[in-house]
């Protein structure tokens, strides 16, 4: 059941396997991400440093408990059989705006720090985003639509052991069945995301206008769909959908116990999530 979760469980930068643990050192992590991509001078970095503990802080004592009632939610649809693949989809339209509400909260401070990059600091950031898009298409470059298969096979049935404990053939199969059903979005995401990178340099390009870097970043990051084809939105919105299918179809097979693995590992991460908003709701008073 991992993708019913794993949005939200990204959308945090949190690891499965000790949630609370990974929480308290995502100001790190943020900041050894940000110094891959560039290298801020030391007043940028001062500011960037104070936006990420406010965020931090901000994030654990508000945002957390949204994500809390969110799998509460999710889960008593799957123990009630009362999940459809239609519900599914929305819950995947609420994780995307748990994502945008960290960027609504970090645009203000993060306007400031984007204006002053430098213009050699703007050749590093894009430099690095290039050779990212360059990596992604080399990872799928010339393989055959029945090595997609199979390691979309492999990717899928990989999620749903972490969160189930173990896959059955039935289940495998299952799978399977989704993978070759699903329709086929890759060439459309690969030119989304160039379309993204194009209209970031822009943007940055032109990073001196604040009203105009303000849109074009909300744009980017709070309406990501409005750079996608009409016939991408469709095919994505139907695979959701499918996949959705396919999580009631395997939650109908699951056995005694990858039931209990299941709900033993979501109920774990409900109450840790729980108690770092707690630990921050705390702190407040």
């Amino acid at each position: 059941m991992k993708k019913n979760l794993l949005l939200l469980v990204l959308l945090l930068g949190l690891t499965a396997c000790s949630t609370k643990l990974s929480y308290h050192f995502m100001d790190w992590a943020i900041g050894w991400e940000q110094e891959d991509y560039v290298t801020l001078d030391d007043s940028q970095q001062e500011a960037f440093d104070a936006l990420i503990e406010k965020f931090v802080l901000w994030h654990q004592s508000k945002e957390l408990s949204h994500y809390v009632v969110q799998l509460t939610e999710i889960e008593t649809l799957i123990k009630t059989n009362t999940l459809t693949p239609l519900l599914w989809a929305e819950h995947v339209d609420i994780a995307k705006r748990h994502w945008f509400r960290l960027f609504e909260f970090a645009l203000p401070e993060l306007l400031p720090i984007v204006m002053s990059l430098s213009d050699a600091q703007v050749k590093q950031i894009l430099t690095k985003l290039r050779q990212d898009e360059q990596e992604l298409i080399k990872e799928f470059a010339g393989k055959s639509q029945q090595q997609l298969q199979q390691e979309a096979d492999e990717n899928l049935q990989g999620q749903f052991k972490d969160w189930l404990g173990s896959v059955s053939s039935e289940q495998k199969a299952l799978i399977h069945q989704y993978n070759q059903q699903r329709l086929s979005t890759l060439d459309m995401w690969l030119e989304y995301r160039h379309e993204w990178l194009r209209q970031f340099e822009v943007a940055l390009g032109q990073r001196t206008d604040r009203a105009l870097l303000t849109e074009r970043l909300t744009l980017l990051m709070t309406q990501p769909d409005e750079l996608k084809s009409e016939k991408h939105r469709t095919f994505l919105r139907k695979n959701t959908e499918s996949f959705g299918t396919l999580m009631l179809t395997i939650n109908t097979s699951l056995s005694e116990k990858q039931s209990k693995h299941f709900y033993k590992k979501l109920n774990k991460l409900i109450q840790d999530l729980t108690e770092l908003n707690q630990e921050a709701l705390e702190k407040e008073f």
